[in-house]
């Protein structure tokens, strides 16, 4: 009998992350020396904090890697596409924290939830954040976190649940005062989220054709330059960068969901040229088209 798919056709997680109904799940998982895969591609909602208990992995979110040794742990915003690979054949073992953003919501004020959370969700890629063992407060980020994973299958929430939450507002006063606080962008977030949203979703819907900065400013009754750095203030990103990274993302679905020639889907997200789709596919997933299509294929099997 076939496995039921962990993700649906947009790589969304279809597992639900709670606890008896509350907004966050806590994992134990162990790889094998021999399984390349040890987190498959997927992103949600939750906010994810992976921890290394054992092994090394090379962690891909989005277009980027990380290398995580053992002991470290990596934060991942919501919304963002990420993997692990087992690169050095070693068995591994890992904890996965998730957590809703509601959990905040529900305990701070809205002004306050803004500021710290909130710019999780329009600009994840700026929060990211890898945990060493060789920084004085990351080592008390780890030391929460190993008092957190002491929940992992404990009966009787009711006695623990405040613990845990104090734990995790410990461990994100450290985030928010050393990293977050730092980029200093979270006021303006929703503002500029307001301002460009019609030029978002219109690229959204017409990812495949031939897009320009004064036709998407267009969208916002901006001009380009005005269009541009507040794109950018809001993303991280560029608009083109931007928009090549969703065409690729869109590539991943067709190509699992279809068994269409490769040059074909390229067309169909944008890319005319199909060196330029091997090589901008290569940057951002890690491996070919043909060979990231096989790799799922078998994994699905």
């Amino acid at each position: 009998m076939a496995k039921t798919p962990p993700t649906n056709s947009e790589f969304k997680e279809n597992i639900v992350h709670t606890i008896a109904n509350r907004p966050y799940s806590i994992y134990l998982i162990n790889i094998p020396a021999d399984m390349k895969l040890a987190l498959y591609q997927h992103w949600h909602d939750e906010i994810e904090i992976f921890f290394l208990k054992k092994g090394e992995v090379d962690f891909f979110i989005e277009e980027k890697c990380f290398h995580l040794k053992e002991g470290e742990a990596i934060l991942i915003p919501p919304n963002l596409l990420h993997m692990a690979l087992n690169s050095h054949n070693n068995e591994c073992c890992f904890y996965a924290f998730l957590f809703s953003p509601v959990l905040f919501s529900e305990s701070y004020a809205n002004s306050y939830y803004n500021r710290f959370v909130q710019p999780l969700k329009h600009n994840g890629r700026l929060y990211i954040y890898h945990f060493s063992q060789n920084i004085a407060w990351h080592n008390e980020v780890l030391r929460l976190l190993n008092q957190i994973f002491l929940f992992y299958n404990r009966p009787n929430i009711n006695s623990w649940e405040l613990d845990l939450h104090g734990l995790l507002f410990q461990l994100w006063n450290l985030y928010y005062n050393n990293h977050m606080i730092l980029i200093d962008l979270s006021s303006t977030y929703q503002k500029l989220y307001d301002k460009l949203k019609l030029s978002i979703d219109y690229i959204h819907k017409h990812y495949a054709d031939d897009l320009n900065l004064e036709l998407l400013a267009k969208q916002s009754g901006l001009c380009k330059e005005t269009f541009c750095r507040y794109f950018k203030k809001l993303t991280g990103e560029s608009p083109f960068t931007y928009i090549i990274r969703y065409r690729i993302r869109k590539s991943c679905e067709i190509l699992l969901n279809t068994n269409i020639k490769i040059t074909e889907v390229a067309n169909q997200c944008g890319f005319y040229n199909i060196s330029y789709y091997n090589r901008t596919f290569m940057q951002y997933i890690k491996c070919s088209p043909s060979k990231y299509r096989k790799q799922h294929i078998a994994s699905q099997n």
